[in-house]
């Protein structure tokens, strides 16, 4: 069992106790854990997701723990672990939610041409291009007076920013590897071999919680 406390990894409650800074009061609930497919036998990704009420935070908070392991003879390492703090999205001030789901909002977005209607449910990826972004569709390709980050900020959190040129839509992302991000439609965009780790754990995260 893997145990969280901010930034530092536990492997086991044991462990976890010893440790001189461990706020007490910490309870967990609703906890559940999911292996998210890999083709690399020596490699798993593990998504959990649990309900903390803690001493450190006001109310309860819905955590979400994404993990990348790598298998050492009979052993599993953890190699990157990355933990983050989600509220409802029925908040105040959220995006409407329609039977627990985000419900799809077309966006407005200018050309050169005039005005173009875009659900982002249809957005296979999209890509830099100067002072501009091309969107990539399932059915065409627009290209709008965006900068990439106005973008992303229009996007719903199933987009995932692989690099300062790219964000994805994980829906249609089939694999994440060296050689790229690999979509169902068999395009490809590259990225950086330093975050291919980072990348494939922000995606499985994402694809977890709005697909499972």
């Amino acid at each position: 069992m893997l145990v969280s406390a901010g930034s530092k990894v536990f492997h086991g409650r044991t462990e976890y106790a010893k440790w001189p800074l461990n706020p007490p009061g910490i309870h967990v609930q609703d906890v559940a854990f999911n292996s998210v497919y890999t083709n690399q036998p020596d490699e798993a990704v593990v998504v959990g997701t649990y309900l903390m009420d803690a001493p450190c935070v006001e109310g309860t908070l819905n955590q979400r723990t994404t993990v990348n392991l790598r298998r050492d003879g009979d052993d599993w390492k953890v190699t990157i672990a990355h933990f983050s703090s989600e509220w409802p999205r029925d908040k105040k001030g959220a995006t409407k939610v329609v039977d627990g789901r985000v419900a799809p909002k077309r966006l407005q977005l200018s050309t050169e041409d005039g005005l173009a209607f875009v659900s982002p449910e249809d957005i296979v990826y999209a890509e830099s291009a100067g002072k501009r972004c091309v969107i990539h569709l399932l059915d065409r390709t627009v290209t709008v007076n965006l900068l990439l980050h106005e973008l992303c900020a229009k996007l719903p959190d199933q987009f995932v920013r692989t690099n300062r040129f790219y964000v994805v839509n994980v829906r249609y992302v089939q694999g994440v590897g060296r050689d790229g991000v690999l979509f169902v439609t068999g395009e490809r965009v590259s990225i950086p071999e330093r975050r291919v780790k980072e990348i494939q754990l922000q995606i499985a995260s994402a694809v977890s919680h709005n697909f499972n």
